[in-house]
């Protein structure tokens, strides 16, 4: 509790000695995520008029933002942060702050019927929240699905899908170097507060998922290792498919090894999954931003970036228009029906951006 009053302190203090001033909006805007690693803010920038806004109120260095409709933006200050920020998208300011328990890192946030669902790195349990005031309201035991080793199922994405809550778990092994073991597709009975089904996924660290609606499947991007003993890249994951209705795996649209990358999460829009591929250039590293068809897996180039530095890829449905957080150069703007960048575009946002939402 004091944590929270000393961070609410904090953020009036900078808010009232000369940042910029926060626009009200009714308008379309992006929501930027920002940070140098050390210290960490948010702005805003227009979607459907010039408006802008820089480093409104400070959150931790380490940070990902969600929006999920309704009034609310929520951040998740994750590592020795442990702290949920519940910000008004009309004012920009928080009006609310949820204490976590320590080294939690809190990765993940789902709202249904007025709570708020938490997935967190270091419990294995989901906790639920009121979203009226973040009083407590239950947990959700995961621990049926954790290695024996940490103990820890390591749940990184949640995912409404009407009254059914699904569940990633990477279940990584932290004493083996986050070596992934067995991943699962969790689906959680929220009225029962208990685990209806589990999937195993083919591949390990599944990293995001997305909902087709049209096609009734939700798309997994699995990273598997990271690196091999070597140090350098290991190509070992795939984008999968779950079909709902069964509740099966139904194919694998495209493997890392397949597109020379490894993956990260994805954006779904027009029949193809936006994502950034993380690869080994001799010694200097890279990011592509790429459009993968998930009819056949192939890959289309859109840009080409510094190695670790995306921070964050969001899609504006209205203007088919990709946001990408550049943390070298700031955020860069591309036109989904030509994939050129737009201009301007490099737009300086204050710190480096980290994640990125659209707020409509």
């Amino acid at each position: 509790v004091l944590c929270a009053a000393a961070l609410l302190g904090l953020c009036a203090c900078m808010t009232d000695s000369g940042k910029d001033p926060a626009p009200k909006t009714e308008k379309g805007f992006l929501f930027a995520v920002t940070s140098d690693r050390t210290t960490g803010s948010y702005s805003v920038y227009g979607l459907d008029s010039a408006f802008q806004a820089k480093d409104i109120e400070p959150i931790g260095s380490d940070a990902v933002v969600r929006y999920l409709g309704g009034n609310d933006i929520y951040v998740l200050n994750r590592y020795k942060r442990d702290n949920l920020q519940v910000i008004d998208r009309h004012s920009f300011k928080t009006v609310l702050q949820v204490a976590f328990p320590p080294l939690s890192n809190p990765y993940d946030i789902a709202v249904k019927d007025s709570l708020m669902y938490v997935a967190f790195l270091g419990l294995d349990k989901i906790m639920i929240y009121h979203q009226r005031d973040g009083g407590k309201k239950g947990e959700i035991d995961l621990s049926a699905y954790a290695d024996t080793s940490d103990k820890l199922p390591e749940a990184t994405e949640l995912l409404f899908v009407e009254d059914d809550l699904f569940v990633l778990t990477a279940n990584l092994d932290t004493k083996k170097g986050h070596a992934p073991l067995q991943s699962h597709l969790l689906k959680i009975d929220v009225a029962a507060g208990s685990v209806k089904k589990a999937l195993d996924l083919p591949y390990g660290n599944p990293v995001s998922m997305s909902y087709d609606s049209a096609a009734g499947k939700i798309w997994i991007p699995c990273r598997g290792a990271f690196f091999d003993e070597s140090f350098a890249l290991k190509l070992d994951g795939g984008i999968v498919s779950v079909e709902l209705a069964a509740f099966t795996v139904k194919d694998t649209v495209a493997t890392e090894a397949g597109l020379g990358g490894s993956l990260n999460k994805l954006v779904l829009h027009g029949g193809k999954a936006f994502m950034d591929l993380s690869y080994a250039e001799a010694t200097k590293p890279m990011e592509k931003i790429v459009a993968i068809s998930l009819k056949d897996g192939k890959a289309e180039d859109i840009a080409t970036m510094t190695g670790y530095m995306v921070g964050g890829l969001a899609i504006d449905t209205y203007t088919s228009t990709l946001f990408v957080g550049d943390a070298e150069n700031g955020l860069r703007i591309f036109d989904l029906a030509t994939y050129k960048e737009r201009d301007p575009s490099m737009v300086s946002l204050g710190l480096p951006t980290s994640d990125l939402a659209i707020i409509r």
